[in-house]
Protein backbone atom coordinates (compact mmCIF):
# COMPACT_ATOMS: atom_id res chain seq x y z
CA UNK A 1 0.00 0.00 0.00
CA UNK A 2 1.40 3.35 -1.06
CA UNK A 3 0.80 6.28 1.28
CA UNK A 4 1.26 8.93 -1.40
CA UNK A 5 -0.93 7.53 -4.18
CA UNK A 6 -3.42 9.96 -5.76
CA UNK A 7 -6.34 9.17 -3.41
CA UNK A 8 -4.30 9.50 -0.23
CA UNK A 9 -2.43 12.55 -1.51
CA UNK A 10 -5.69 14.44 -2.09
CA UNK A 11 -6.86 13.49 1.41
CA UNK A 12 -3.56 14.64 2.93
CA UNK A 13 -3.67 17.95 1.06
CA UNK A 14 -7.29 18.57 2.06
CA UNK A 15 -6.53 17.64 5.69
CA UNK A 16 -3.49 19.92 5.74
CA UNK A 17 -5.47 22.86 4.37
CA UNK A 18 -8.26 22.21 6.88
CA UNK A 19 -5.82 22.08 9.80
CA UNK A 20 -4.13 25.27 8.56
CA UNK A 21 -7.47 27.09 8.57
CA UNK A 22 -8.22 25.86 12.09
CA UNK A 23 -4.81 27.03 13.33
CA UNK A 24 -5.26 30.43 11.63
CA UNK A 25 -8.68 30.94 13.25
CA UNK A 26 -7.34 30.02 16.69
CA UNK A 27 -4.30 32.29 16.21
CA UNK A 28 -6.49 35.29 15.30
CA UNK A 29 -8.85 34.64 18.21
CA UNK A 30 -5.89 34.37 20.59
CA UNK A 31 -4.45 37.69 19.33
CA UNK A 32 -7.83 39.41 19.80
CA UNK A 33 -8.14 37.95 23.31
CA UNK A 34 -4.72 39.29 24.25
CA UNK A 35 -5.59 42.74 22.93
CA UNK A 36 -8.83 42.74 24.92
CA UNK A 37 -7.11 41.61 28.13
CA UNK A 38 -4.38 44.22 27.66
CA UNK A 39 -6.95 47.01 27.34
CA UNK A 40 -9.48 45.97 30.01
CA UNK A 41 -7.35 43.92 32.39
CA UNK A 42 -7.33 40.18 32.94
CA UNK A 43 -9.90 40.04 35.73
CA UNK A 44 -12.04 42.97 34.57
CA UNK A 45 -13.68 41.34 31.52
CA UNK A 46 -17.29 40.46 32.28
CA UNK A 47 -18.36 39.54 28.74
CA UNK A 48 -16.53 39.22 25.44
CA UNK A 49 -17.59 38.61 21.87
CA UNK A 50 -15.64 37.78 18.74
CA UNK A 51 -16.56 38.34 15.09
CA UNK A 52 -18.42 41.52 15.98
CA UNK A 53 -19.17 43.91 13.10
CA UNK A 54 -18.81 47.61 13.86
CA UNK A 55 -20.57 50.03 11.50
CA UNK A 56 -19.33 53.30 12.93
CA UNK A 57 -20.86 56.28 14.66
CA UNK A 58 -24.00 58.09 13.61
CA UNK A 59 -22.11 61.40 13.49
CA UNK A 60 -19.98 60.01 10.64
CA UNK A 61 -22.13 60.94 7.66
CA UNK A 62 -19.85 59.25 5.15
CA UNK A 63 -20.18 55.68 3.93
CA UNK A 64 -20.84 53.04 6.55
CA UNK A 65 -17.67 51.77 8.12
CA UNK A 66 -17.73 47.98 8.45
CA UNK A 67 -14.99 46.30 10.41
CA UNK A 68 -14.82 43.02 12.24
CA UNK A 69 -13.23 42.61 15.64
CA UNK A 70 -13.63 41.88 19.32
CA UNK A 71 -15.99 43.43 21.86
CA UNK A 72 -15.48 43.43 25.61
CA UNK A 73 -17.59 44.55 28.54
CA UNK A 74 -16.14 45.52 31.90
CA UNK A 75 -17.42 47.42 34.91
CA UNK A 76 -15.74 50.49 33.34
CA UNK A 77 -17.55 50.34 30.00
CA UNK A 78 -17.73 48.79 26.54
CA UNK A 79 -14.61 48.37 24.38
CA UNK A 80 -14.39 47.44 20.69
CA UNK A 81 -11.21 46.90 18.70
CA UNK A 82 -11.13 45.95 15.02
CA UNK A 83 -9.11 43.02 13.82
CA UNK A 84 -7.04 44.66 11.09
CA UNK A 85 -7.38 48.44 11.09
CA UNK A 86 -6.92 48.91 14.86
CA UNK A 87 -10.11 50.99 14.98
CA UNK A 88 -11.18 51.37 18.60
CA UNK A 89 -14.30 52.49 20.44
CA UNK A 90 -14.64 52.83 24.19
CA UNK A 91 -17.93 53.87 25.78
CA UNK A 92 -17.69 54.56 29.50
CA UNK A 93 -20.46 53.10 31.63
CA UNK A 94 -21.80 56.47 32.77
CA UNK A 95 -22.06 57.66 29.15
CA UNK A 96 -24.72 55.07 28.16
CA UNK A 97 -28.23 56.43 27.70
CA UNK A 98 -30.02 53.49 26.02
CA UNK A 99 -29.70 50.37 23.88
CA UNK A 100 -31.92 49.43 20.97
CA UNK A 101 -32.15 46.69 18.38
CA UNK A 102 -32.88 47.96 14.89
CA UNK A 103 -32.36 47.18 11.22
CA UNK A 104 -31.64 50.78 10.19
CA UNK A 105 -28.52 52.89 10.79
CA UNK A 106 -27.69 56.29 9.29
CA UNK A 107 -30.69 55.96 7.00
CA UNK A 108 -29.49 52.69 5.49
CA UNK A 109 -31.09 49.26 5.77
CA UNK A 110 -28.69 46.90 7.54
CA UNK A 111 -30.40 43.70 6.25
CA UNK A 112 -30.74 42.21 9.70
CA UNK A 113 -30.82 43.30 13.30
CA UNK A 114 -28.01 45.36 14.79
CA UNK A 115 -27.54 46.69 18.29
CA UNK A 116 -27.45 50.48 18.55
CA UNK A 117 -25.75 51.93 21.62
CA UNK A 118 -26.94 55.44 22.44
CA UNK A 119 -24.51 57.41 24.59
CA UNK A 120 -23.18 60.87 25.38
CA UNK A 121 -19.74 61.42 23.85
CA UNK A 122 -16.84 63.25 25.50
CA UNK A 123 -18.02 66.60 24.05
CA UNK A 124 -21.48 66.18 25.59
CA UNK A 125 -23.29 65.38 22.32
CA UNK A 126 -25.71 62.51 21.79
CA UNK A 127 -24.05 59.77 19.76
CA UNK A 128 -25.03 56.36 18.46
CA UNK A 129 -22.82 53.40 17.56
CA UNK A 130 -24.04 50.33 15.66
CA UNK A 131 -22.67 46.82 16.05
CA UNK A 132 -23.79 43.40 14.90
CA UNK A 133 -23.17 41.18 17.91
CA UNK A 134 -23.67 37.44 18.37
CA UNK A 135 -26.29 36.89 21.12
CA UNK A 136 -27.41 40.54 21.39
CA UNK A 137 -29.95 39.82 24.13
CA UNK A 138 -27.13 38.70 26.46
CA UNK A 139 -25.23 41.96 25.83
CA UNK A 140 -28.35 44.09 26.18
CA UNK A 141 -29.24 42.48 29.50
CA UNK A 142 -25.70 42.82 30.89
CA UNK A 143 -25.35 46.49 29.89
CA UNK A 144 -28.80 47.33 31.20
CA UNK A 145 -28.04 45.70 34.56
CA UNK A 146 -24.59 47.29 34.83
CA UNK A 147 -25.15 50.84 33.59
CA UNK A 148 -28.76 51.72 32.83
CA UNK A 149 -30.56 50.66 36.01
CA UNK A 150 -28.59 53.01 38.27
Amino acid sequence: MKILDSGNLNTLIFGGIFMGIIFLISFVKNMESKRLRRKLGERQILLSGFNVHYYGLESDKKLLFNSMGVLGLSSEGLYYCSRILKKELFIKGEQFSSISVTDDFNGKNMYGNIVAFNFIDNRGHHERAALRIPYPEKWSKAITELFLTK
